[in-house]
């Protein structure tokens, strides 16, 4: 065979081969959407309604169509809503504010192995949010012309991608809730997620450099809005329960009320910075851990800084079946069933389906502990802590107080400036003489307290450590007798050996 006649036979071999892997790399796309589609059933709030895919040899088009749960929405509006506003909500028909909220998704893919002769991969995807005629009026207010939201996913060829979340700045003018104007200023957001095959794996990170919100009575800006996470799925079959890291953070929150045109009420300002939520859920085997640690730098309120201040939580030792079956059902909370179930009054029977999973859980011994709760003072640091376990707790214990009280293991301590306790105790005081009271209440109860052994006051501070194991409890280091406590005024006069007409 000549030269010119292999050339044509490589060329004829190539143009063959060409259109049979690009429909073969839209068919493997093909079968990872319905896998992702399959998983999403597990949550009660969000269901496709409606899915059209159509493949052809170099592109597909899919348009899939979600809908909200109304009833959640529902509920979650009358958790923001105040006053008159909750009662409106719970009087209207329940089939008015809850009727479900559906949006579009419309995506063009274009299959591999060189997608648009762009790059090289199994397929890219463009996808946006389909609007009818009237939601494209009200987002135009805000977006103009702009696209409201883009999505582009460029798929690998063992199954995974990444996907790439845009949308754009704005700032428009819209109507506030009191009937006036309120200025609203958005920098956008983008968001990128690098996933395995059939979602296994991801990482995610999210940037939303700010958002300002202003009216005649108050002023909101937040900036520098990140979120990340990585994450792993620990069963093959719970899809929606995975162990990892999380945190969220926000750069600077301010808020200014400007109070009353009339002055009757002083203006109010809050400033806090450098705002993180901090979550890891590491997995040993079959159990799991989970930290929570929300902190910032910076508290300002008023001319008073509280910062740097910590709240951090942890939950050790968590049997990780017996979390995805108590994830599974507190997920079917908010069902539509459920959330019917409880606004029909019977609350009752929506968390009855929490109570086997969660006794399970107690079976195998977690350890729940408030590690800090901190925050500076202008006069010294406050800090509390505190930490829970079950020894062995059966689910039969629970019925059974003296079982229960004996294998409960609690131990924590505290530590209190007491000119904060002070402050604390008459800051509703409106006179001299209320103040005085207030001081001399809390004196007494401080002193009693100590009286019996339950505080301890040193250096301007009151501080005290508890532990209660095997059924005996202790307050720094002495065993103490609960039910022979007396009140923390009358142990104080007592130990002042006063007689009860002084009292």
């Amino acid at each position: 065979m000549n030269k010119p006649a292999k050339i044509a036979l490589v060329v004829a071999s190539l143009g063959l081969a060409w259109p049979a892997a690009s429909w073969m790399l839209g068919k493997q796309i093909e079968n990872g959407l319905d896998t992702q589609y399959q998983q999403l059933a597990g949550l009660p709030y969000l269901k496709v309604v409606e899915r059209k895919f159509a493949r052809g040899v170099f592109h597909s088009t899919e348009v899939v169509s979600f809908e909200l749960n109304g009833e959640l929405l529902r509920e979650l509006a009358k958790a923001g809503a105040e006053g008159a506003d909750v009662a409106a909500l719970q009087d209207a028909p329940a089939d008015v504010p809850a009727a479900p909220v559906r949006f579009t998704m419309h995506s063009e893919i274009t299959h591999g192995p060189l997608p648009g002769l762009t790059t090289v991969a199994a397929a890219v995807a463009d996808s946006e949010l389909v609007l009818d005629e009237a939601m494209q009026k009200e987002l135009a207010v805000l977006f103009g012309d702009k696209k409201p939201l883009q999505l582009n996913t460029v798929y690998r060829f063992d199954g995974g991608g990444k996907a790439t979340l845009s949308s754009p700045a704005f700032a428009a003018t819209v109507a506030a809730a009191d009937g006036g104007e309120q200025r609203v200023a958005w920098q956008g957001v983008t968001a990128t997620v690098d996933f395995a095959k059939g979602m296994q794996r991801y990482t995610m990170r999210g940037d939303a450099p700010g958002l300002e919100i202003q009216d005649t009575a108050s002023h909101l800006v937040l900036s520098g809005m990140q979120l990340e996470g990585d994450q792993q799925r620990i069963f093959d079959d719970e899809p929606l329960l995975y162990a990892g890291t999380q945190k969220f953070v926000i750069g600077e929150l301010k808020f200014t009320g400007r109070g009353d045109a009339d002055g009757d009420a002083q203006a109010e300002s809050v400033q806090v910075k450098q705002l993180v939520y901090d979550i890891a859920m590491p997995s040993q085997g079959e159990f799991v851990d989970i930290t929570a640690k929300l902190g910032a730098e910076v508290v300002q309120v008023g001319e008073k800084n509280y910062g740097p201040a910590h709240y951090d939580l942890s939950f050790s030792h968590l049997h990780a079946r017996s979390v995805a079956q108590l994830s599974r059902a507190a997920m079917n909370m908010y069902s539509e069933a459920s959330l019917q179930l409880a606004r029909e009054g019977q609350s009752e029977a929506v968390l009855a389906t929490l109570m086997d999973p969660a006794l399970d859980l107690l079976a195998h011994n977690p350890e729940i502990s408030i590690d800090r709760i901190s925050f500076r003072s202008p006069h010294g640091e406050a800090m509390v802590s505190a930490r829970v376990r079950s020894n062995g707790l059966q689910p039969e214990d629970l019925g059974n107080p003296l079982a229960l009280i004996g294998k409960l293991e609690v131990t924590g301590q505290m530590s209190l400036p007491e000119p904060l306790l002070a402050e604390l105790q008459g800051a509703g005081a409106e006179s001299a003489q209320e103040a005085a009271l207030s001081a001399s209440i809390l004196e007494g109860q401080l002193a009693g307290y100590a009286a019996q052994g339950l505080l301890l006051r040193e250096q301007g501070f009151v501080k005290s450590m508890l532990e209660f194991k095997s059924g005996q409890l202790k307050v720094n280091g002495k065993v103490v007798n609960p039910f022979a406590l007396a009140a923390p005024a009358q142990a104080y006069e007592e130990a002042e050996g006063l007689e009860p007409e002084a009292r």
